[in-house]
């Protein structure tokens, strides 16, 4: 994990020199060549980071603080609070004693520290931060006649000398950095990387590597000893790390990093894909003539593969993907996971998954577009609830669920059984809720709940598969082979068909009394239903009765001479629910006909 982070950093340019850390100063307060104050100029939030002196961890005390670039406050001296900022004229004591140490190599540090001693000049600074809406905590820089500080190379050799005051003393032994590989001097504590509070993390940053806990001294070890690593090394995976987190989407309360050993294009990267970011067509919409709505991404990684068996693209024939799912926790980094492979598997996963969703529209017409993860994900939760709150309610009740079902994506394998059951639960939730059955914003036939019923197929096909069933469940309605729960669905589906003709005034029909009883149960729920429905029939023209008719008669001859169950396993009640809705879309499509 640390040395692929480590080739990342390297590959991609990442690695910064030892003592220096990617900043993002929300603006530069600009001086003259004489100290004289010019104003401020502000960065956008878009703004890439700049590399600038870190003296790590000890920028957290009451002491020190990062010279260059670091919050307004302290070059400043801004004391608002005497209890909150009552260390801020010690370190700006210490800012002011690090430019002066360093003015003899690079002239721009005696600008700073001459406008920074400067009274008038200090509060005309404080002015301007004040007319740019900057805090005393945004961290700011400086610039000397448009130059800014931190970017001059000339002051390089001073700072390699300086910050050893913060490295920890060389030992007798040179440890082996965990990294790398090679002998070299170990951090004694790692500096911390930020990115991740809005799932955890720590506002001063998380560390990657932590060491302070008694269970980490089993042999004696202390601290770094426990997993030597290089100020060098570590300093390429912070910068790795850095750039990861920054652009990583969130899903299960975790940040999901990824990145690939060999060049990937934007549009070759399948993990937005997995997620739904390039899907944007809307589940529920008829597909265009090619099948599934494929996202630019899949055709564009199936032309990579492509490449990589005719020798086009020899570069990335051994493409691997790596995915790392992150949160903070007190200060530290939880790794909630890793998963690594070819990026050619990952391809025939991804498009498996899909395939494995797909399943035709409520109407009949079509199949259904390749959903986001998340808004299958939203069919897990828990009835009920604060519809407002969604997603705080995914990173609470699912973060645990959500990780094995990334999991399951990305290798091919079965989906969790809790996703099943949590989705069966929100099923009969919602039809039990839901108004007339053949109203077309009904919750059964809507868009939104067909997510419910491709998330049960798709499990469904992953079980059938890993017990190496031939026949697994497909997109359109079965009309043999199926079990038998799946044509007492269908049996369902046309029982409520019947119903809504004969008797289109009726507010709850069918589906809302007797769905959840008969998904369960239907060996109880069948007869009931065949006797309420000669009622109905009654009620129909001839011709409709005579259809309905005939098409009972051919479910009963699928079920045959098998009973009907008292009880359905888990799998059945899947089959239950897919032939409710696959028959349903089938009766939808046949109206003209009957």
């Amino acid at each position: 994990m640390l040395t692929e982070l480590y080739e990342y950093a390297l590959s991609h340019q990442l690695a910064a020199r030892p003592g220096f850390k990617p900043k993002r100063p929300k603006g530069y307060l600009l001086l003259s060549q004489e100290g004289a104050f010019l104003g401020v100029e502000l960065r956008g939030k878009d703004a890439p980071a700049v590399m600038a002196p870190d003296v790590g961890a000890a920028a957290n005390g009451t002491r020190f603080c990062n010279p260059l670039i670091e919050k307004a406050g302290i070059p400043l001296n801004m004391v608002n609070d005497p209890v909150k900022d009552k260390n801020v004229p010690t370190k700006h004591a210490f800012f002011l004693a690090a430019l002066d140490s360093g003015a003899e190599h690079e002239p721009m540090f005696a600008v700073v520290a001459k406008a920074l001693r400067s009274e008038e000049t200090l509060e005309t600074m404080r002015a301007g931060l004040a007319e740019h809406k900057l805090k005393p905590s945004d961290p700011v820089g400086f610039q000397v006649d448009g130059q800014p500080v931190e970017r001059s190379e000339r002051y390089l050799d001073w700072w390699a000398e300086f910050r050893k005051q913060f490295l920890p003393a060389p030992s007798g032994v040179m440890p082996r950095c965990l990294i790398t590989g090679e002998l070299a001097p170990a951090l004694l504590t790692v500096p911390k990387v930020s990115g991740l509070m809005a799932v955890g993390g720590h506002t001063s940053g998380d560390a990657f590597l932590c060491f302070d806990k008694d269970a980490f001294q089993s042999y004696g070890l202390k601290q770094s000893a426990n997993a030597p690593v290089s100020e060098t090394a570590m300093t390429a995976v912070n910068a790795a790390l850095t750039e990861l987190i920054r652009d990583a989407k969130v899903l299960g309360n975790a940040k999901l990093v990824h990145w690939y050993s060999a060049p990937i294009t934007e549009e070759e990267d399948l993990i937005p894909v997995i997620l739904g970011e390039q899907l944007a067509p809307p589940a529920g919409e008829e597909d265009p003539a090619e099948p599934g709505g494929e996202a630019d991404a899949l055709r564009a990684a199936r032309a990579l593969i492509q490449s990589l068996h005719d020798g086009s693209r020899p570069e990335s024939l051994n493409a691997r993907y790596y995915i790392m799912p992150l949160s903070g926790a007190g200060g530290r980094m939880m790794v909630r996971g890793w998963y690594e492979g070819s990026y050619e598997t990952l391809y025939d996963n991804v498009t498996r998954w899909f395939d494995d969703l797909r399943l035709v529209l409520w109407n009949g017409k079509g199949t259904t577009r390749p959903p986001k993860l998340k808004a299958l994900c939203i069919r897990l939760l828990k009835p009920g609830g604060n519809p407002q709150k969604v997603w705080e309610r995914m990173d609470k009740e699912l973060p645990n669920l959500l990780n094995r079902v990334l999991y399951a994506i990305i290798n091919g394998t079965p989906l969790p059984d809790e996703a099943a059951s949590r989705a069966l639960m929100w099923l009969r939730s919602a039809l039990l809720a839901s108004g007339r059955d053949d109203d077309k914003s009904s919750t059964a036939s809507s868009a939104g709940e067909t997510l419910v019923f491709q998330l049960l197929k798709a499990w469904l096909r992953r079980k059938q598969r890993l017990k190496g069933e031939e026949n697994l469940m497909e997109e359109r309605f079965s009309e043999q082979g199926r079990d038998v729960a799946y044509y007492c669905g269908a049996l369902m589906a046309v029982y409520a068909a019947i119903q809504s003709k004969a008797m289109p005034e009726v507010g709850a029909g069918v589906v809302e009394r007797y769905y959840a009883a008969a998904s369960s149960s239907p060996g109880f729920v069948i007869g009931k239903l065949s006797q309420l429905a000669q009622y109905h029939l009654a009620k129909l023209d001839k011709g409709l009765a005579v259809y309905y008719e005939k098409r009972l008669s051919e479910l009963y001859c699928r079920i045959g001479t098998q009973k009907i169950p008292a009880m359905l396993t888990l799998e059945q009640q899947a089959e239950f629910a897919l032939g409710y809705y696959q028959q349903r879309a089938a009766l939808y499509t046949s109206n003209k006909e009957a």
